[in-house]
């Protein structure tokens, strides 16, 4: 996960909701009741309460590949909820920010691209639904690649849309 500073701002124009403002102080307790301050406790918490780890890495390429930038475009800096979605057409990959706030006249928030690249930088796409179904991971020129994971209705039918499509079992073109 990129640190907060290494992410994108998306919706500069975009106004904190009175429902932002209101659950700021919420947030703020939350983070300092997550603090413990007895050193034993952190120390056994660290060792049994971790996560267990999904198999292999988000991303490969560093952060400033076209991975990494496609990896830190996917979490943005918001000062509301977002969606962010995927867009393929026939020239271009890009990551568009939708606000999830709506007006009090119901019209929906602004939108943005958020990264976008040519389509002739996309190498290959490969399917790991092995690990998780919806988990692609997209190849770039540069040697790079990503894990993204597609959700919603018609995630399956995604990966048409890119020039090569890989299976799981595929290695990767460019990994020798």
């Amino acid at each position: 996960m990129p640190g907060y500073f290494r992410r994108p701002r998306a919706l500069r124009s975009e106004r904190r909701t009175l429902g932002s403002w209101a659950m700021l102080p919420v947030f703020w307790f939350a983070r300092l009741y997550e603090i413990t301050w007895n050193p034993i406790e952190a120390v056994v918490e660290a060792f049994t309460e971790r996560e267990p780890k999904k198999p292999g890495k988000p991303f490969h390429g560093g952060w400033n590949s076209m991975a990494g930038h496609l990896a830190r475009a996917v979490l943005p800096r918001t000062k509301n909820n977002r969606a962010v979605m995927l867009q393929v057409t026939d020239r271009r990959l890009q990551l568009v920010y939708v606000s999830q706030a709506r007006s009090f006249t119901g019209n929906p928030g602004p939108s943005e691209v958020g990264w976008a690249t040519d389509l002739h930088n996309v190498t290959c796409i490969r399917d790991r639904s092995d690990v998780v179904g919806g988990d692609h991971e997209i190849g770039f020129v540069d040697g790079s690649w990503c894990s993204i994971h597609f959700g919603g209705k018609g995630w399956s039918r995604m990966s048409d849309a890119f020039p090569l499509r890989l299976s799981h079992l595929d290695p990767l073109p460019f990994q020798r």
